[in-house]
């Protein structure tokens, strides 16, 4: 499934959605912080195009970042939900 990181639906404390970018943060968080090559692979990619294509395993690459990354609780919030419509059952 495709996901574009540069457009990560985000809701305010009053509800009210909005875009957020979270795509370079995100890819330079996995770049600086992998020992795998295929994650610093990803993390390129991530980064460059901003929009890629997300399965389980990737999917829960993007998770284990998320924690180790300076990102807010709203936004792997909606990372996290979005990731959850890979796989229902998370």
């Amino acid at each position: 499934m495709k996901f574009d990181f540069r457009k990560i639906a985000v809701k305010d404390i009053e509800g009210k959605e909005s875009n957020l970018d979270i795509s370079k943060e995100l890819g330079n968080t996995i770049y600086k912080n992998t020992p795998d090559l295929g994650e610093l692979e990803f993390a390129q990619e991530l980064y460059k195009k901003g929009e890629v294509e997300v399965d389980e395993p990737k999917a829960e690459i993007i998770r284990k970042y998320l924690e180790i990354g300076q990102f807010f609780a709203f936004v792997k919030k909606a990372v996290n939900d979005k990731l959850d419509s890979i796989n229902p059952k998370k």
